[in-house]
């Protein structure tokens, strides 16, 4: 982050926030209706999600109002992110199943829960023993592989509904979110307003599309 952070951007990271927990939403309203334990399952990775990525954005708000950067805010993201999308693309992953309508709230939680708590450990296990920035990058790989299985899923589901630019803005959605990420942030002011930019657009192409694919799902239930 940039030592001075511009109060512009920390608003655009809040607005960026705010579309993206909209679109997820839309996303938790449609496995909801699909079943009622997995739709519980998409809220829990929505909430743990929005609150990670809110937090996120509080802490650059934080940072432009009074320079101080909290380590912990800037992490929630990843630490909250990560079983977040883990419990979404299981959930998606569930509602796409054909028996989906006869599943037990057992098979619906099990897994993700005992995925979780492992990650958990672990990640406690390396901050503990190692230090430095590898739990950092365990909680970054599992939010990186199961973003794009839930993105994947969302574009498979948009394709069923035989919708195939909402699938096309899912992927492409997908694709800028994974760019940004390997790309990485130098610091400077114009890789964070390049960043920012570019989260925005991402975010706004998902939750336009979230918000079709969940009204297109309800219209063919």
């Amino acid at each position: 982050m940039p030592e001075q952070y511009s109060l512009t951007l920390a608003i655009i990271a809040l607005v960026s926030a705010a579309v993206f927990i909209f679109g997820l939403v839309q996303l938790a309203r449609m496995l909801r209706r699909r079943n009622e334990i997995i739709g519980e399952l998409g809220y829990l990775g929505v909430l743990l999600i929005s609150g990670g990525n809110l937090l996120n954005a509080i802490g650059k708000l934080l940072a432009a109002t009074n320079g101080h950067e909290s380590v912990w805010l800037n992490n929630s993201l990843l630490f909250l992110s990560a079983p977040g999308f883990v419990c979404l693309a299981w959930a998606l992953w569930q509602a796409s199943r054909n028996d989906s309508n006869v599943l037990t709230a057992g098979s619906v939680w099990l897994l993700p829960l005992f995925f979780n708590g492992g990650l958990l450990a672990l990640t406690a296990a390396l901050k503990m023993v190692k230090g430095g920035q590898t739990w950092l990058k365990l909680l970054l790989f599992v939010a990186t592989v199961a973003s794009v299985a839930a993105f994947v899923q969302l574009a498979q589901s948009a394709l069923k509904l035989q919708n195939q630019f909402l699938a096309v803005m899912f992927i492409l959605s997908l694709g800028m979110s994974l760019a940004m990420a390997f790309r990485g942030n130098d610091g400077t002011q114009v890789a964070e307003w390049a960043q920012q930019i570019s989260s925005l657009i991402s975010r706004t192409v998902f939750a336009f599309s979230a918000f079709k694919l969940s009204r297109l799902a309800a219209v063919k239930m």
